[in-house]
């Protein structure tokens, strides 16, 4: 991914790793040479001896410090450019990705992925550059002290290795296991408190409770066994490197006797290898480690291999003698199995309002998306303003859309902000202006906190026609040529109805406007209305042209005409 990008601090990192183990063996050097010179019967003048352990004392503090400072900024720099790179990428990801990822799985790469991530440039990766640094540099300077101590240190290393591989192998399948369940219980989580309404409605607690017991239960499985796992390899790992470390004591001592070695060798290879040890044993294990941490660094780099959307380069200027959308034989599958739009072809003028009619299911949802990007044609082409949409630069081709939708999402933010969002650079009269045209700026005036009042998580603390007006207002802001509404006045009362369309009548001025219409009522002044069903067009004409055909739209506007009656 990225851990590499700041390779100077590893750099560093690595260097006063080396400077402390020189400076540890240099001090050692000093100490044995004391005590030989001890038992030896002569003065060991203290001065000599002391003042450059100090040194050596104050020069190890230093590069410890330095050394420290490298790790945690490497760590921090890394953690930050992976958060990021991810954060940018994953904007840029096609809106398919997103509808076939659950929300678990991804916040959970977000969050609990890039923490194991940054587990790893912080503990795993400079352990282990430490660990081979320590063992590498005390290792050469034992094998010039004698051979043989330093042969049956490393006697258990290989034995080390199959139980590691053995023991991280069976690490990594729980640590996939447990990484999915996690997603799961993500999910359910926040499909809890988004759907809380629902849930205490009809008293589904009992049943999220379950659910949630029964994923939690298996994390906690997965859990223990990992920990069982783990254990076995720090028991494992202690015995290892314990039965070398009494033989090269035992060793050492036989060596000491019969003169080989020094009485001060002795004592520096007993406290070198009480160094060395411990980063031995941990060289192999840490591949337990390294796989564990390996499971979530798969799982980011999953979402950095996904492609970003595909889009041109183009920026076409708006010209007025030209269609504003042309479908040409378009056909779309959401999954290569069932077709949800068969070769639609048609145009719409600018300056119309055209209207899509039809039952659920049909594809009027689908014709938004493939118009505003979110996805591409399968075959077919689409145009926009008489240039075909693949070759427009997509952030230049969005700005000619403006969305005012039934299911309105605001940000956990002030009410200015959630209007703002439709132009981030508005003045404060701007936004004022867009909330009067939009009917709701003396309902905000009216809040204790005016346009600084929370909206709430996706603008619970307002009404539905209170979260629609605000959405028109952003659309106000906006001013895009064309205007998509998706019956956008199809769950308010009266009242609030007609404050909307009164909104929504300005808002279209000068507009290109196209509607999905659930209820025929509000699309009968509409220039062209066009039913579709099964993914195709199958009627277009006006109001009365239609009613007159007696075909496809007159029945829908006879079912709606019975049901209202009922």
């Amino acid at each position: 991914m990225t851990g590499f990008k700041h390779g100077k601090y590893l750099i560093i990192y690595i260097i006063t790793t080396f400077l402390l183990s020189l400076i540890l063996i240099t001090g050692n050097d000093y100490i044995a040479t004391a005590t030989d010179t001890i038992f030896a019967g002569k003065e060991v003048v203290f001065g000599e001896f002391i003042w450059p352990l100090v040194a050596m004392i104050v020069a190890g503090t230093i590069v410890a410090f330095v050394k420290s400072l490298s790790r945690d900024t490497y760590s921090t720099k890394n953690q930050q450019t992976i958060r990021n790179n991810l954060q940018h990428h994953l904007v840029k990801l096609p809106f398919s990705y997103f509808d076939e990822k659950g929300t678990g799985s991804i916040m959970n790469k977000l969050v609990s992925d890039i923490n194991e991530v940054g587990r790893f440039y912080s503990e795993i990766l400079p352990d282990i550059i430490v660990n081979v640094i320590t063992v590498v540099t005390i290792s050469i300077y034992l094998i010039q002290m004698d051979v043989w101590l330093i042969l049956i240190l490393f006697a258990s290393y290989p034995v080390m290795i199959v139980a590691a591989r053995h023991l991280s192998a069976k690490l990594r399948a729980v640590a996939k296991k447990r990484r999915s369940s996690m997603d799961d219980r993500t999910a359910i989580a926040y499909d809890a408190i988004s759907g809380i309404v629902v849930g205490r409605s009809y008293n589904l607690y009992p049943v999220m409770k379950e659910r949630i017991n029964g994923v939690i239960d298996e994390i906690a499985e997965q859990g223990a066994k990992s920990t069982k796992i783990t254990s076995m390899g720090y028991v494992t790992e202690h015995v290892m490197t314990s039965i070398p470390l009494i033989a090269c004591y035992l060793f050492a001592l036989y060596e000491t006797l019969t003169g080989k070695i020094t009485t001060g060798e002795m004592f520096a290879f007993t406290v070198l290898v009480s160094r060395i040890i411990y980063p031995l044993g941990r060289v192999v294990f840490c591949i337990s480690d390294i796989r564990e941490a390996g499971v979530s660094i798969g799982r980011v780099k999953e979402i950095f291999k996904e492609k970003e959307e595909v889009g041109g380069s183009e920026k076409f200027a708006v010209t007025k003698d030209v269609p504003a959308i042309t479908f040409t034989d378009v056909s779309f599958s959401y999954d290569k199995e069932r077709e949800i739009l068969k070769k639609m072809s048609f145009w719409v003028n600018q300056g119309e309002t055209v209207a899509f009619a039809g039952g659920s299911g049909g594809g009027k949802s689908t014709i938004f998306r493939l118009i505003s990007g979110l996805y591409q044609p399968q075959s077919g082409t689409y145009e926009l303003f008489g240039q075909d949409f693949s070759k427009w630069d997509l952030q230049e081709a969005r700005n000619c859309f403006s969305i005012v939708s039934q299911n309105v999402y605001l940000f956990p933010d002030t009410i200015f902000i959630n209007v703002a969002c439709g132009k981030v650079d508005a003045t404060r009269e701007e936004i004022y202006e867009a909330c009067k045209n939009a009917n709701i700026h003396d309902f905000i005036m009216s809040l204790p906190q005016g346009y600084e009042t929370l909206a709430g998580e996706r603008g619970v603390r307002l009404s539905g026609g209170e979260r629609q007006r605000i959405s028109i207002a952003r659309a106000f802001l906006k001013n895009a040529p064309i205007l998509l509404l998706d019956e956008p006045t199809s769950a308010v009362d009266e009242p609030t109805e007609k404050l909307i369309q009164e909104a929504l009548e300005k808002v279209s001025k000068d507009k290109t406007v196209l509607v999905i219409a659930h209820r025929l009522s509000t699309i009968q002044d509409a220039d062209k209305i066009m039913v579709v069903q099964d993914g195709c067009v199958v009627e277009e004409g006006k109001h009365d042209e239609l009613l007159t055909k007696q075909g496809a739209y007159a029945e829908l506007y006879g079912k709606e005409l019975a049901h209202e009656e009922e």
